[in-house]
């Protein structure tokens, strides 16, 4: 049987103690049937104990585990949160990489343009 103490029930379980009393010379006498109910009801009740003992520590065993793999759950989840926003962050800098190219090119493409028609001109002016 475990006892409660300040962290739960112990874990040392003490073992059954049998107690046998002499009634008397007589086995008619009139307390000993009530006597063996008695400690009948005892015995069942210390192994009902026992059991509900044995449940509370699976109970407790099963509490720690699934804790446990909810707290590895929670680190994977904001491990691939982390990664999720890492690579979010990746694509919005490739996008702005690429937006930046083409901003840079269609500011080049009006000076070259006009460089190209400018440099057309001279060639169409040393052709005639």
């Amino acid at each position: 049987m475990g006892s409660l103490g300040p962290g739960g029930p112990s874990q040392v379980q003490a073992p059954y103690t049998v107690l046998l009393l002499p009634l008397g010379t007589s086995r008619q006498d009139p307390g000993a049937p009530s006597f063996f109910l008695w400690l009948q009801m005892m015995q069942a009740l210390e192994r009902e104990q026992d059991a509900l003992w044995q449940g509370l520590q699976l109970l407790e065993q099963g509490q720690a585990w699934f804790a446990d793999h909810l707290r590895e759950a929670q680190q994977r989840q904001l491990h691939l949160g982390a990664l999720g926003e890492l690579t979010q962050i990746q694509e919005v800098n490739a996008c702005l990489r690429r937006l930046i190219q083409e901003l840079s090119q269609q500011q080049k493409e009006p000076t070259q343009s006009k460089g190209e028609v400018a440099r057309r001109g001279q060639r169409r002016l040393t052709r005639v």
